[in-house]
């Protein structure tokens, strides 16, 4: 069994102790055709460095980064790091189309941040180009550049900031999380001691490095001695099945991504395409940053049995870009475990109580496991006093992982915590020790007095011929004469001509399974509704866009 290698108290540190101690190591970027080795990575990060501090990085700056998943990707956050700078990520789609509309939100984010440098690579260069219009303060500057070979490099401490790691706002408007080096590290050794990492691992991801989960789960596995392999997000979302075939081959142990993404997988990749493959090897499907559901969960498993894929291999966690990455896992090797409970009644008691799978309020809930190594979890009332097993809460989270706060925004971070304690925003419960989480704290549904989880609206509402490709959002809504409704957007598909009578079933569908009358529906063009970067949907945005073009639709 490989060992693990992570150490040191900065990432510039843990680079060095993988380049000392795996030299040979690689980062494999499949969409780019190139790699690089740990001993090259620490060789280059430093010249890169160099260059960085000769471009006018000073330490302390919060940097920012838009370069494609490449082994240039590396050098740049590592000759950073090593710079004393801290990294932001900026966040933009897979395929993005509007260079100046790009430019524009991220213009927020450099704002900000108060960044005064970009590195930009050369296919981003049109938004470079519009950014730096709306922010001609901000230099560019290219992730191949170079500096003196004899410069000397500044010393960084493990409480200077390492990563600014922009929230992508399903409830609220965008926020820079601060990680410190200590912080990212005691992450990233979460991660490793949590999920039983080794170097006899083989990593192989797509989730976009500007996600927390794309870049510190990233991070983790190839600061462990690892090998690595990053695909761009776009090479999975347009040839799934390639992507998994490379896993196989590549004898791949490790995989993550959202709940989409699995059923993604499932639909693009034929039954007989997956028959034909092995993947044995695999270990943990990392499962999260959205809800995650049962039924995905049980369908991976029985669908890629054929190809050799144990039943303990689909992994549900639970994280945030607060904790670094990383809040619960299960236990390594375990299968996953679901619960069933009475719906109705989490909903208007806040209590958990278990029932059979043919109950009429039957709710399938998967378990997330349990605190990860470094992390303490709560499930808290309304007064910030811990609850019972089984009773509904806000989960609040403390440990070394846990950011110190939000950059240049010391009235978020003063709300965030209660004392130690930060304030999740998610509501969830435990059951025998282990955590459920029930969804966001403000986007729960409420209709004279009662409650009502968006995502049991959601599930039914999805599922009605019309609905494009299953797009819908729940959200408490309020008509012109003040009455109170459960309100239901749904994307129209474009074959589906009689809006109306979309509209109609939906509401009947939703009022029939939850024994509600006050349901409104508002449908939409298809692309109407928004995510955030990690895939939820904006629902409290999307609530306001039908509030501003009510009369419209």
């Amino acid at each position: 069994m490989g060992t693990a290698l992570l150490a040191g108290e900065t990432l510039g540190e843990c680079l060095a102790t993988l380049g000392k101690a795996a030299p040979g190591s690689v980062a494999a970027f499949p969409s780019e055709g190139d790699s690089i080795t740990a001993g090259e990575l620490d060789a280059a990060a430093t010249r890169t460095a160099r260059g960085f501090l000769g471009a006018g990085v000073a330490p302390g700056d919060v940097v920012g980064v838009l370069v494609p998943t490449a082994a240039r990707f590396f050098t740049t956050i590592f000759g950073l790091w090593r710079a004393g700078a801290a990294v932001s990520v900026l966040p933009v789609q897979a395929g993005f189309g509007d260079a100046a509309g790009v430019a524009r939100r991220l213009a927020r984010l450099v704002g900000a941040a108060g960044m005064r440098h970009l590195v930009l690579g050369e296919v981003y260069a049109e938004i470079g180009r519009e950014l730096t219009r709306l922010a001609p303060s901000l230099t560019i500057i290219d992730p191949e550049v170079r500096g003196a070979a004899t410069a000397g490099l500044p010393p960084v401490a493990p409480d200077d900031l390492a990563v600014v790691q922009f929230t992508s706002g399903s409830t609220s408007t965008p926020k820079g999380v601060m990680l410190p080096h200590r912080a990212t590290v005691a992450g990233l050794r979460a991660v490793v001691v949590s999920g039983g990492m080794t170097t006899d691992d083989v990593f192989v991801q797509w989730v976009p490095t500007y996600h927390d989960m794309g870049l510190i789960g990233l991070l983790s596995l190839w600061l462990n001695g690892s090998d690595v392999h990053a695909f761009a997000p776009v090479s999975f979302l347009r040839r799934p099945g390639e992507v998994l075939e490379y896993f196989a081959r590549h004898r791949g142990s490790v995989l993550t991504g959202p709940n989409f993404s699995y059923d993604y997988l499932l639909d693009g990749v034929p039954a007989e395409r997956i028959a034909g493959l092995d993947l044995s090897r695999w270990r943990l499907a990392f499962n999260g940053a959205e809800p995650i559901a049962a039924a995905t969960v049980r369908r991976f498993t029985e669908a890629l049995a054929p190809a050799g894929l144990r039943d303990s291999v689909m992994y549900p966690v639970y994280g945030m870009a607060e904790a670094t990455l990383a809040i619960s896992f299960p236990e390594p090797g375990s299968r996953p475990r679901t619960f069933t409970v009475d719906r109705a009644a989490l909903a208007a008691t806040g209590r958990a109580e278990l029932v059979e799978s043919g109950h009429a309020n039957a709710k399938a809930v998967v378990s997330v496991g349990k605190p990860v190594h470094g992390v303490s979890v709560r499930v808290a009332g309304e007064r910030g006093e811990p609850l019972p097993d089984g009773a509904l809460g806000e989960l609040q989270i403390t440990g070394d992982p846990v950011t110190t706060g939000y950059f240049r925004d010391p009235a978020a971070t003063a709300a965030a915590f209660d004392g130690e304690w930060l304030r999740t925003g998610d509501l969830g419960f435990s059951l025998g020790g282990e955590l459920v989480v029930a969804g966001r704290r403000k986007e729960m549904v409420v209709v004279h007095g009662q409650n009502f989880f968006p995502d049991d609206v959601e599930l039914i509402a999805r599922d009605v011929p019309g609905v494009y490709r299953r797009h819908c959002v729940a959200f408490s809504d309020t008509a012109e004469d003040g009455s109170e409704h459960v309100g239901v957007i749904v994307e129209v598909d474009g074959r589906h001509a009689d809006a109306a009578g979309l509209r109609a079933e939906v509401a009947r569908r939703v009022a029939a399974e939850l024994d509600l009358a006050k349901v409104r529906v508002h449908t939409v063009e298809p692309r109407w509704l928004s995510k955030t970067t990690s895939g939820k949907w904006q629902r409290v945005l999307a609530s306001r866009r039908i509030d501003a073009e009510k009369g419209t639709l």
